[in-house]
């Protein structure tokens, strides 16, 4: 027998009926039910699934209407949120019931194999509660695909294989979402649950129930007290995980801030349970990790119950609706993955960022460290480029006013201060004015030269939390120079300077300059003169010329004279000297350079870095 829904909640759903705006709802149109399915390769790797089709029979189609029927209605409760329509299908090979197609993020409801059910109000009331569970993915928990990023590197800074990461963030959000709706839908809730697990423990159906559906279900069985597992197959250890997995779901259910904290726990009570029950695929290969598989199979049973804990979500793709699902998205992910990647940088060690980035396909070190720089750049340095313009007038000192001057030039105030009495031409009294000179920033700024030191007094330190070094350091504020010169239309250059030369020409290429600058050599320090000179001739216009490195230079006398040069060329050049001594800008050397318009900063550390402003590097135009 169907459930019956609370009153209250019959009272709510009625009153957000009342609310919701109309909204046509195109259906999208029904292929048929699979009878085979196939996954292709091209030759650049992109996956393409080739399907077979059949027609409805006369049941699936009645089935087919329930199907839409419910999900519209799970949309309706949520005030039809912007999900692009989904594809329903009849799939007899899986058992999952919602699933997203990761090729082109579209929604699939596979409307078969539902468990042994046959009353249309029960279908309707199971697709329903399928569908409210999907829905509430994408509008509560992940929501969108930068949280799930911040939930997937909780996980693993718990302390979780990189590939168990989803498989605990999935089941986080399935406990949280399930909780939700469970509040407004008991009924419907718990009897959904029931018919889906009723055959694990019914000893007709021969079928066996693995230690982590167990723990799964006893989680719910916790949360919403009611029993699904029979006495006789529970077990002290596993109960105490589900206990403590509960109690950390509960604590402060309603605060989101504490969504991150707790994966990180909830990882540590799960990591044990997975490692014994998750199999290693033998037949796992390194295509299958840019194809964003996992290599761990999940056992059959929580692949049926669960749906696939491997998943890896990204929100924000299925919310952008196209009207052609099956249009490649391959280019939209990875900028959108980039982007975010960027953004949450500054928040992760690089070992957490690259390990988020391999579970999306991307396994190139120096691509995954440049983008680690990238965003831990951002915002550390603004170089701001000023040009001169009249500024407005500004009073001197006053002086006489005599007759035929302009009459509003005439200052009384003055006058009367000088005698009581106003006399034209003796006691009357103007102000005289000149312009200033004012500054205006420019849009668009000079062309800049990356000059760095990779010796190996410049030294770069990984360790698992953190990189840290001269290098490190110098990496930073290169970064930041590059991109804020790129942001608005400049070209860089870049020369990576120890015992050989890595140099890169004029370019506005990003990633051309970044492989420059991420190729460490670690030797000997002489400064490349031949090659900047080079560089600074074919400039187009005068550039800015920065220089970074920790002063050991061998070969500072010709350095010191293609400085010169480089002044009298017209090009500006600022030096970044890591862990620098202040009082050798003293020096006679660096006293004269600095005459002729060179900069020098000395910097002890990253902090001196954080929010410098450059505003000296000035284009002065008369």
């Amino acid at each position: 027998m169907s459930p019956q829904y609370p009153e209250k909640s019959q009272k709510n759903h009625i009153k957000k009926k009342k609310r919701k705006r109309k909204r046509s709802i195109k259906i999208k149109p029904i292929k048929g039910r699979i009878l085979e399915q196939k996954d292709n390769y091209e030759k650049n790797g992109k996956k393409r699934i080739s399907k077979v089709y059949h027609s409805f029979s006369d049941q699936e189609e009645k089935i087919l209407e329930i199907g839409k029927r419910a999900y519209y209605k799970a949309l309706a409760y949520y005030y039809y949120p912007s999900l692009p329509d989904p594809e329903f299908i009849f799939d007899y090979s899986k058992k999952i019931g919602f699933f997203i197609n990761l090729d082109t993020y579209g929604i699939t409801l596979n409307l078969a194999n539902t468990p042994n059910i046959y009353l249309e109000n029960e279908l309707e009331d199971y697709f329903f509660s399928l569908s409210l569970h999907e829905i509430s993915h994408y509008i509560f928990c992940p929501y969108d695909t930068l949280t799930n990023f911040r939930l997937l590197a909780a996980a693993i800074r718990g302390g979780v294989n990189k590939y168990y990461s989803p498989m605990v963030v999935n089941i986080f959000a399935d406990l949280i979402i399930d909780q939700k709706n469970h509040a407004d839908f008991p009924d419907l809730m718990n009897w959904e649950l029931l018919k889906t697990t009723e055959s694990l423990f019914d000893k007709s159906a021969n079928e066996t129930c693995s230690n982590l559906t167990k723990v799964l279900i006893e989680c719910y069985e916790i949360l919403w007290g009611i029993q699904i597992i029979p006495n006789s197959q529970r077990d002290e250890i596993r109960s105490n995980a589900s206990k403590n997995i509960c109690q950390i779901i509960l604590k402060n259910f309603s605060n989101e801030n504490l969504w991150e904290k707790k994966v990180k726990a909830i990882g540590k009570q799960l990591v044990e349970i997975l490692k014994k029950e998750v199999q290693l695929n033998n037949n796992f290969q390194q295509e299958n990790i840019k194809q964003k598989q996992s290599p761990f199979i999940l056992p059959d049973d929580v692949l049926n119950i669960f749906g696939d804990l491997t998943e890896l979500k990204n929100p924000d793709l299925i919310k952008q609706k196209s009207p052609d699902l099956n249009a490649p998205v391959e280019d939209k992910e990875e900028k959108n993955i980039q982007n975010l990647m960027e953004e949450l940088a500054p928040e992760l060690s690089f070992n957490t960022m690259r390990d988020l980035l391999s579970l999306h396909g991307y396994t190139d070190s120096t691509q995954n460290l440049a983008l680690w720089y990238r965003g831990q750049a951002k915002g550390l340095i603004q170089i701001e480029y000023f040009q001169r313009k009249k500024g407005g007038s500004i009073p001197l000192y006053p002086e006489t006013w005599r007759i035929g001057d302009a009459i509003e030039s005439f200052d009384p105030i003055q006058s009367l201060l000088v005698s009581p009495v106003i006399i034209p031409n003796m006691t009357t009294r103007k102000w005289k004015y000149d312009y200033g000179i004012g500054q205006e920033k420019l849009s668009k700024i000079q062309d800049i030269m990356i000059v760095l030191d990779s010796s190996g007094s410049m030294d770069w330190n990984f360790n698992k939390k953190s990189i840290s070094g001269r290098y490190h350091i110098s990496l930073l504020a290169a970064f930041s120079a590059m991109q804020y010169s790129l942001q608005r239309g400049s070209y860089i250059s870049a020369i990576n300077f120890s015992e050989q030369i890595i140099a890169q020409p004029w370019t506005n290429d990003l990633t051309k300059i970044e492989r420059v600058l991420l190729s460490y050599q670690g030797f000997g320090t002489r400064l490349p003169t031949k090659k900047i000179e080079e560089f600074a001739q074919k400039a187009e216009n005068p550039s800015l010329i920065l220089v970074i490195s920790d002063l050991e230079i061998e070969n500072w006398a010709p350095s010191k004279k293609l400085i010169k040069k480089l002044l009298a060329m017209g090009h500006k050049i600022i030096s970044f000297f890591i862990d620098g001594d202040q009082s050798i800008l003293l020096t006679k050397n660096f006293q004269e350079l600095m005459e002729r318009g060179a900069k020098f900063y000395c910097i002890d550390n990253i902090d001196d870095l954080i929010g410098l402003v450059l505003s000296e590097v000035k284009v002065l135009h008369q």
